[in-house]
Order: structure tokens, then sequence, then C-alpha cells
């Protein structure tokens, strides 16, 4: 069983709230939303200020009242005028958006697991696999249509990568990957669309024409952005991922390699969220990110944010720490909270961007021991950097740490002052 959006529908077959509107010159076709924004509202007029005689189906107004109810009803009456029908407003959890998410490829049909393995020759079992991985709903029954065509069907180019023979469990690994980051990105890119197109006074009819017409405008910029920096991943990657004359011999990809990992992480943050609101919160450590990305150069490399942390890895110790040492200087010129960090070397694997093994381990706990203010640097790590002009060092401590072996002796590096 399927539900369709085509706009193709007869009137008769599909419900209506009442006789629609005059036919107008459709928002989407606007290059920017907020252009010609006052013919836009006396357009939607006939929607804002109609008063609806017959009910809306049931369930699509509960919990509305006054303005916020009647609003609903002239968006309700503007989708189903716009190919739109009662199950898909009933079945998605943001009914201003259903427009944009038309143009982002959901035409209402539903499918089930197995329809799209039949269609595209693949077993069905992988094709479940990869449905889980892009987060999809689990389902007992594959013969059951429950899944958004689009949606289902969004995982066949991974299915084609399976044909061209790369390992089904590498692929798989790949793109739950993609989606994590670009579920984040999504979120991040709709936000902006929101900041963008808000305004006092606009009503659902507006902000649903409004997205729609933002997401026709940039649909192709996001297709070429995502391309485009996902080849510049890959490039860089592939410069990374060094295969040298042992594992061309054993045709297996590297193992254990010397590393260098440091964490920086902004000292009272749980504190700092008790005093402050969630939005501004977030914004310190954005800010701290958005810090080290500027400071960070090859050969090193920003692997990732944890809450109120970044992480760091290098072959070059000495340039990690001097990395470390400018993020900690530029955190106090922008009046960050004051940070401490760690830093450790060792043999660490990478296994999809991320680290593995007894430096990561070392460098968050050195990190946890770290004062307010200080970079200490594990005596595995100070062993590889060199002494050199404009950093100083002194002995700070020889302690057991947590989940650590033996005494971890620790040196606190700080930058230099000329004269």
């Amino acid at each position: 069983m399927s539900r369709t959006g085509a706009a193709t529908n007869a009137a008769s077959d599909r419900p209506r709230l009442s006789s629609p509107p005059p036919r107008r010159r459709s928002a989407t076709r606007q290059t920017c939303p907020r252009l010609k924004e006052t013919n836009s509202r006396r357009a939607n007029a006939v929607y804002v200020d109609a008063v609806d005689p017959e009910p809306a189906p049931p369930g699509l107004l509960d919990g509305l009242d006054g303005r916020a109810r009647q609003e609903r009803q002239q968006l309700l009456r503007w989708l189903l005028d716009h190919g739109f029908d009662v199950d898909q407003v009933r079945n998605t959890p943001s009914t201003i958006l259903l427009p944009a998410n038309r143009v982002y490829g959901d035409d209402g049909t539903l499918v089930s697991a197995r329809t799209v393995a039949d269609s595209s020759d693949a077993p069905l079992d992988l094709i479940s696999r990869l449905h889980r991985a892009v987060g999809l709903a689990r389902v007992d029954d594959p013969d059951k249509a429950i899944y958004a065509r689009a949606d289902a069907e969004s995982i066949l180019p991974a299915k084609a990568l399976v044909d061209f023979g790369i390992d089904p469990e590498q692929v798989i690994l790949v793109v739950r990957l993609l989606m994590e980051g670009l579920t984040r990105a999504a979120v991040a890119m709709r936000q902006g669309g929101l900041q963008t197109l808000l305004r006092p006074g606009a009503t659902e009819v507006e902000l649903a024409e409004a997205f729609e017409a933002l997401a026709r405008g940039t649909e192709p910029l996001i297709d070429s952005l995502i391309r485009e920096l996902a080849r510049l991943a890959l490039r860089h990657s592939f410069e990374n991922e060094a295969v040298g004359a042992a594992e061309r011999a054993s045709g297996t990809l590297p193992g254990g390699r010397p590393i260098t990992v440091a964490f920086a992480d902004l000292v009272g943050f749980t504190q700092l969220g008790e005093a402050l609101p969630p939005e501004e919160l977030s914004e310190v450590a954005t800010r701290l990110a958005n810090l080290t990305r500027d400071v960070v150069t090859e050969p090193v490399h920003f692997v990732k944010t944890i809450g109120d942390a970044v992480m760091l890895v290098s072959p070059d110790a000495q340039m990690l720490l001097t990395a470390v040492l400018e993020v900690m200087e530029g955190a106090a010129a922008e009046g960050l909270p004051r940070l401490r960090a760690g830093v450790a070397s060792g043999l660490a694997v990478t296994r999809a961007g991320d680290w593995y093994g007894s430096p990561v381990n070392l460098a968050s706990r050195v990190t946890n021991a770290a004062p307010p203010g200080a970079v200490l640097v594990a005596e595995s790590a100070r062993a590889e950097i060199s002494d050199v002009a404009g950093i100083a060092w002194s002995f700070a401590a020889a302690r057991h740490l947590r989940g650590v072996q033996g005494e971890v002796r620790m040196f606190r590096a700080s930058l230099a002052r000329v004269g």
C-alpha cells in the first residue's frame, strides 16, 4: 500500500477542507524566499482570512485552539491544494516541511525492504543492514511497506559499492559514519534556514512556501557542497593512510603506528552548565572547536570534539605540542574559560577516522591530571620533543594515573616569554 503526493491526483480522489482558493503563481519559483514578501502576503490572504466551514479530518487539529488552530487549518487546505493527501499530513512530524521534503525526493510513496531488494537485485539481508545503518526503523516483516521510497532507496549507491567488490562490512561502516556526520550537518542547515526565514507574524502557510522555495534554490548547491567536501576528505585521507612495503607484502592495512595524541578541555565546564543557558553553553564549546580548527595545520590533525574537549593527533610530537600551546594562548585571548591539556606518544591504530591505543588513554588521563591553564606532557611524548626555542619545560609530577600501568612522569610545557 502506498501514499502518493502527486499533484496530478484528481480532485475527487483526495479529501478537501473546503473549495480551493484561486490558483496563484507558486512561491517555489522564487530564487530567494524573502523576495517580493509583500506580494506573497497578499497572495496568501485568501488562506489567512478565510473561515473554513468544513471540519478538518480527525486528529489533525487536536490540541490547537484559536489562532494556532486557524493557521493549521489554513496550512492543511494549502497542502491539499498542492498535491498532498491526508495520510501524508497525518504521518509527518513537521507539516510545514512537507513541501521542502518533496523537493528532497519524498513523493509520499511507501515501500518495503523486500521491494527495494527485488528492484535492485540485492540480497534482502544487505538492504536491511544498510537501512539500519542510515537509521531507518527495524522491521520484522520485510514485506511491510512503511519506508518512504526516497529513504528506502537512498542506500542503493552503497549497494553498488558492494557490487564493485568492496567489503560489505566496510561499506556499512562508511554509510553509518556518513549518516552520523550528515545528520548533524542537516540539523545545522535547517537551523540556518529557520534563521533566514523566520520573521515576526509569519504564518504556517508562508513558512511552508518559503521552505519549499529555499529547498529548490539551495538543493543543487548542497549537492555540490557535499560532493566537493567528500572529494577533499578522500584526497587527504589517501595521503595520510600510508601503505609501505610491509603492508604491500602482507596485503593488509597498516596496524599500530607511532603517533602523538593530545586532548584539551574546558575547566569547570560541568559547573558552567549550571550557570549558563544551554545555547550559551553550546556556543562556548563551539568556539573552542572553531579556534582549534583555525590553529591546526598539517601534519597536525583535528580528530573530534568530545563534549567540552578537543582531540588532536600528529606523527610529529613537537608540531602537535606547538599547536596545543597556540590553542591555549588563543583561548585565553578570546576570553574562553581556562583550558587544560595533556599530551602522550605511543603506538595507536586508526579506524574510521578515530584513534585507539595506549597513547589515547594516557593523553586523556594526563589531561585530567593537569591543573587549569597548564599543558602536561607525558614522558613518552617529552622524549620525542627536542629542546627548541620558544618552549619552556619544567618537571611537574610523577603519579599513578587511573587505568595506566606504572608511574607516569609528567612535564609542564609553556610558551617561553622573550625578555
